[in-house]
């Protein structure tokens, strides 16, 4: 079996991201494939249950629980991907030496000379193996959505606080605003005052993943009504006026924790891209 430790050099470089799309890319190689958190910090234990919960196609996620040296060494299959913090990696590799290493690069670090493989983060935008901006893998969830702008839940959309939302409009004065505005845009959460019952319908209409109601005001039940009927909208009501909400929804993007099948997906295309199939290979081997 094969061992690949993926680690970044400082927390949130994408050591999360790039292991899923490692494991993914070794599939696509036609081998049997798990994927590991190793450590014993809360992010570790974050991390090891985003894993279990992506049900991804001929990978082994474990048990959403980090996994031990012991665990580590009877994991099963052809390739283990195993994600581990810079802090933890010693202890890692004492006991799977024969691992080979991706480094992941978030700063401006000299790199190291024990790695397989070095893969830059959007930092690094020019440079061999990095991996530029994207839109859908920056995208908050609706439940990041639900933190940062500290809302209560009214209504939960099927699949609710995972839902992904790419782009975030905030509700126009307009006489019709779901096709000509709302419906322009795929994948988001509209903003519109509680108050607003015409904004908010034209939002539930356009398909929006997510509808954040503000002010603090009780909202109309038949909007309520029509999004609890239809169920594909999460409804939320924020406390705050709509500029303080959309300003507290800024730092959302780009610090989503990786934990959705489309963001894996995508990051394997974009590993793709940069890795050729003879390094993939040689990777593997």
């Amino acid at each position: 079996m094969t061992n690949i430790v993926v680690v970044g050099d400082v927390i949130g470089a994408g050591a999360s991201t790039v292991a899923v799309g490692i494991a993914q890319l070794a599939v696509d190689n036609q081998l049997s494939v798990s994927l590991r958190r190793f450590g014993s910090d809360d992010r570790a234990s974050v991390d090891a249950q985003n894993f279990s919960e992506l049900l991804l196609d001929g990978i082994d996620t474990g048990t959403g629980a980090p996994s031990s040296t012991v665990e580590l060494a009877d994991s099963p299959g052809d390739v283990c991907v195993i994600e581990v913090s810079s802090k933890d990696e010693g202890e890692l590799l004492d006991n799977l030496p024969e691992s080979k290493i991706i480094y992941v690069q978030g700063s401006e670090s000299n790199g190291r000379a024990d790695a397989s493989l070095t893969i830059r983060n959007r930092n690094f935008v020019d440079e061999n193996f990095s991996l530029g901006e994207d839109r859908l893998l920056a995208a908050p969830t609706v439940g990041d959505l639900i933190s940062a702008t500290d809302s209560a839940v009214l209504t939960r959309s099927v699949i609710g606080e995972r839902e992904i939302c790419e782009h975030v409009v905030i509700g126009a004065i307009s006489h019709d605003p779901a096709d000509d505005y709302f419906g322009r845009f795929d994948r988001k959460a509209v903003v519109v005052r509680a108050e607003k019952v015409d904004l908010g319908l034209a939002a539930l209409l356009s398909g929006a993943q997510c509808l954040i109601l503000t002010g603090g005001h009780e909202p109309s039940p038949y909007l309520l009504d029509r999004a609890s009927a239809s169920r594909d909208t999460t409804v939320i009501l924020s406390p705050n006026s709509t500029a303080t909400t959309a300003k507290n929804l800024e730092g959302t993007f780009g610090k989503s924790p990786f934990s959705h099948s489309d963001k894996a997906r995508r990051i394997k295309e974009l590993i793709a891209q940069k890795v050729d199939l003879d390094k993939q290979k040689e990777l593997f081997l």
